[in-house]
Formats: structure tokens, C-alpha cells, sequence
């Protein structure tokens, strides 16, 4: 029952889950490992691991997007609509994640019923998204918005895990110097609002470190719910 361990699997119709179920391998990933989601041929399914995602265009570097963990379904943004947005994921926490081809999924999506409505509150959810990264990155301290990934990063993890993932991994989603990353971890040690060693950090005082984090994190919290909300809406083929 590993595979319930995964929200958006665990949501899915108790049919769809026993015929998707044969088409799953579980699979490791260490921190760094590129998880190739722009071809729409594989989806993830993570339990332990942790994903950033990313988007690009243009050329440009990635803007950050999101972490995606056991309460995410990567890749599903390429079954769903014809987005021409380019997605990254890579590995930030190590772990294990299912795997399945993208057209097991895709065969039980009912097209017909995916009314263009439904396609709407996607795109407009997407968009929220993406707006909601641009205005904290142009908008917020440095102090705010590290505050705010490691909630959320700490969020797609199971529960009492450790975010493993160094500070100068944090300053690159930031956009910052690592040794600013360094000086609020360190702060914030001192403080008993966190505990670090080499290569993890763990949440001690969530309540505090919530106060320091930007209005964004309550946006991404809400966004999630939505998604989940708006997948377990999805029609599909039963029976």
C-alpha cells in the first residue's frame, strides 16, 4: 500500500488505483537527480523524495515554482493541458518516488467530459502560481522568503523529516548569496526557531518561523488545496 502514501494517488477513484497500480516502480533519486518531465512521457508519483520545480523560457534561468512531495503528482501539468510553459525538476531532498508512463494515466481520462471549464480553473490556478512566485521574489526580503520555502519544502515532506537541503541550495532558489542564506540560519538557530547540521535543517518552532515567512506561503498552502480539490474533480473513466 506504499503507493497510498502519495495524496494524489490515495484521491484517486479505488478502480482507477487498482488498474494504475500494475504500472508503478518504485524508484530512488538522490538530491540533484533530474526528474525529465517536458517529453509528457513519464509522471511521478513521490512518497519520501522531494522535487523543485521550476519554470523556463526563453533561455533564461529557472524561476522557482514549487516543491513537489508526497502531496504532488509531477508531470501531470503535461497530460492535462498544452501548455508550451517548459517545466524543471530536480531532485533537493533524496528519496523514493513511483513511477509510471504517462499514457496508463491518460487512458482513462474521460476528454470528452473535460469541459472547457474545468480547463479554465487549471490555467487560472497555473497562472495564480506563477504570480504569486514573481511578486514574492520582486517583493520580499531575502529573510521572508527563505522562511517561506522551508515551510513549504518541510510541507511536502512526511511528517517530522528533516529538509535536507544545503544553504547553498536555498540561496540559488532565493536568488541571494549563500552567505545570506547563512547568517538567518544561524540567527534562527540561536533563536530555537530551527536546528541545522551539514546538509539538513529541521523546523523546531513552526509557529515562529511561520511569523518571519511572507503572506506567500498562506497563497501556496491555499494553491495546493485547490489543486487537489481540482484534480479530485477531474472526470474519468470508471468501469
Amino acid at each position: 500500500m506504499l503507493e497510498l502514501r502519495n495524496t494524489y494517488y490515495a484521491a484517486l477513484p479505488a478502480p482507477i488505483q487498482k488498474e494504475l497500480k500494475r504500472s508503478l516502480v518504485l524508484k530512488e533519486f538522490d538530491a540533484g537527480d533530474p526528474l525529465p518531465i517536458d517529453t509528457g512521457g513519464v509522471l511521478y508519483l513521490p512518497i519520501t523524495c522531494v522535487a523543485v520545480i521550476c519554470i523556463r523560457a526563453n533561455g533564461y534561468p529557472g524561476t522557482f515554482l514549487r516543491f513537489s512531495g508526497h502531496s504532488s503528482f509531477i508531470g501531470i501539468a503535461r497530460v492535462l493541458n498544452g501548455s508550451k510553459v517548459k517545466f524543471e525538476a530536480v531532485t533537493c531532498c533524496g528519496g523514493y518516488t513511483l513511477v509510471m508512463p504517462a499514457k496508463v494515466l491518460t487512458q482513462y481520462l474521460d476528454d470528452k467530459k473535460l469541459s472547457a471549464e474545468w480547463n479554465a480553473r487549471y490555467l487560472s490556478l497555473f497562472l495564480e502560481e506563477v504570480s504569486v512566485s514573481v511578486y514574492c521574489a520582486q517583493s520580499h526580503d531575502s529573510s521572508q522568503r527563505v522562511a517561506r520555502l522551508l515551510l513549504e519544502a518541510f510541507d511536502s515532506l512526511p511528517g517530522g523529516s528533516e529538509v535536507a537541503m544545503t544553504h547553498s541550495k536555498l540561496a540559488d532558489l532565493v536568488g541571494v548569496r549563500r552567505e545570506t542564506v547563512s547568517l538567518d540560519l544561524v540567527k534562527w538557530a540561536r533563536m530555537g526557531i530551527i536546528s541545522t547540521k551539514k546538509g539538513s535543517i529541521k523546523i523546531v518552532q513552526r509557529d515562529r518561523l511561520y511569523e518571519i515567512a511572507c503572506e506567500c506561503y498562506r497563497h501556496s498552502s491555499e494553491a495546493r488545496f485547490s489543486a487537489l480539490e481540482l484534480w479530485k474533480a477531474i472526470p474519468w473513466k470508471v468501469g
